[in-house]
């Protein structure tokens, strides 16, 4: 089996075997001075031998008080004298479950995951009512085999039916980012019971899975719940803004800027200056978005918000400046981005002036580039860029881009997207001919082909006078 380092982390967070036997406080205070030695490290090997001989002389017939000694020797990495003191527990109590969930983490501890599984699934036969063996059995198994993990959580249900078992399995597939298997599971569970992590989890899960209104909820719940947690906050405050709640956002974001606790890093003020960009605040915003440069060199992502920021502002030439700071230091520049770009030319267009035209061709250029990054995606960039001059009262450039479309969609098997790109082609391309150049002849194939594919389109059909003949029957 593939080793588990990822088990590791969370046999130190739970303590390892040690959620059934932290009661005894004297073992517990017997325990101190070893545990103490162990940190402090240089062990005389010889006494330390000692002192264990004598702690488990005096604790002989108390299994918890011997278990938690293993716990010591393996959380100190004394796999050898902790091993010595698991096969000794087991040898003398068999049905001591913790024992052999003790020995299942000392070899998790190494990094043999096929040994630690053996003996915890020794956990679920000798002990089947200790609920931990079918736990550290299913954690085992969630990255290598989560079916198998999640059958372990299940047997567990048999033995306590009240035990958290969806939540415990939508925890096992998020750590191994199986998202959507992580919130079929989270929304069958208990929010009442849930555990903080896991609760906190979910939240992340539904953001994750772009499902951020409900994140939304659940943060409001969470910060309830967990007022100390400020995770809550800060997700509510990223779902507030991509949910363009930004009344709300603002109000999170005013809340994790005035806690001193909460490290503030590059992300924080960004989404901090999109909260204020959302509520028309932009001078306050542009602020924001410059400290999370500071914070952040190796963050390009705050030179698109600048330019979205002077855009809203009306400044296009800043807007421009800035969007292509960010397009230059992009290496993955995405399809939204090369949009976000040709609108701001788009938006310094429609202002007019003797300019006008030459931004609508450094729009189009703009998705040119588009089409030359993205052939796949050759049909709508061509669109978009036609669109942009019929907006613009350009229909020489927009015929010219609406041809593109349509020769390049006319060779190919297109899907249901590109059928709607071509229609709009067919559309506006017979519209510019049939009403702007008064040319019903050159306007009819467009309007023939549209009525092939739209059936009930009413443009084609004013055009074709086929609602004429159908008034007239």
């Amino acid at each position: 089996m593939k080793a588990v380092k990822y088990l590791v982390a969370g046999l130190l967070v739970m303590g390892l075997a040690a959620p059934a036997m932290a009661q005894d406080v004297n073992y517990k205070d017997a325990l101190k001075p070893i545990e103490a030695t162990l940190k402090a490290g240089n062990v005389d090997a010889k006494a330390f031998a000692k002192v264990l001989k004598e702690y488990q002389k005096e604790y002989k017939k108390d299994p918890k008080a011997l278990v938690a000694l293993g716990n010591a020797l393996v959380i100190n990495k004394d796999y050898t004298n902790a091993l010595a003191v698991a096969d000794a527990v087991i040898a003398k109590y068999k049905t001591c479950g913790d024992a052999y969930i003790l020995k299942g983490d000392i070899y998790a501890m190494q990094d043999n995951g096929g040994e630690a599984a053996s003996w915890y699934k020794n956990c679920m036969t000798m002990d089947p009512k200790n609920p931990q063996g079918y736990i550290s059995y299913a954690n085992v198994y969630r990255k290598i085999d989560p079916q198998a993990s999640a059958e372990a959580l299940n047997k567990l249900r048999t033995v306590d039916p009240n035990y958290p078992i969806e939540a415990e399995t939508g925890h096992n597939y998020y750590s191994i980012g199986s998202y959507d298997k992580a919130y079929e599971n989270f929304s069958k569970a208990n929010l009442n019971t849930m555990e903080e992590y896991i609760f906190y989890e979910y939240c992340f899960t539904t953001y994750v899975l772009n499902k951020k209104d409900e994140t939304l909820n659940l943060c409001k719940k969470g910060m309830q719940k967990y007022p100390k947690d400020t995770a809550f906050l800060i997700l509510a405050m990223r779902a507030s803004v991509d949910t363009q709640n930004f009344t709300e956002a603002l109000q999170y974001a005013n809340s994790i800027m005035a806690n001193n606790d909460i490290k503030k890093n590059s992300s924080i003020y960004s989404y901090y200056g999109l909260a204020l960009a959302g509520n028309k605040q932009f001078d306050q915003a542009l602020e924001q978005y410059n400290k999370a440069l500071e914070v952040n060199k190796e963050d390009y992502k705050p030179y698109q918000y600048i330019s979205e920021a002077y855009k809203g502002m009306g400044n296009e030439d800043k807007a421009i400046e800035f969007a292509q700071a960010y397009m230059d230091k992009n290496p993955n520049v995405s399809p939204s981005d090369y949009v976000k770009m040709a609108e701001i030319y788009n938006a310094k267009a429609q202002k007019g002036g003797d300019q006008k035209e030459a931004n609508v061709d450094k729009a189009i250029n703009v998705y040119n580039s588009f089409a030359e990054k993205y052939p796949q995606l050759k049909a709508y960039a061509h669109l978009q860029a036609a669109n942009i001059a019929f907006q613009n009262e350009l229909d020489d450039k927009a015929l010219a881009n609406y041809e593109l479309v349509i020769k390049e969609l006319e060779s190919k098997q297109y899907d249901e997207d590109e059928k709607g790109y071509l229609m709009q082609a067919y559309k506006n391309a017979g519209y510019i001919y049939w009403s702007s150049k008064k040319d019903l002849t050159t306007a009819q194939p467009y309007f023939e082909k549209l009525i092939k594919l739209d059936p009930n389109n009413s443009l084609a059909k004013k055009a074709l006078g086929l609602d004429e003949e159908q008034q007239a029957q």
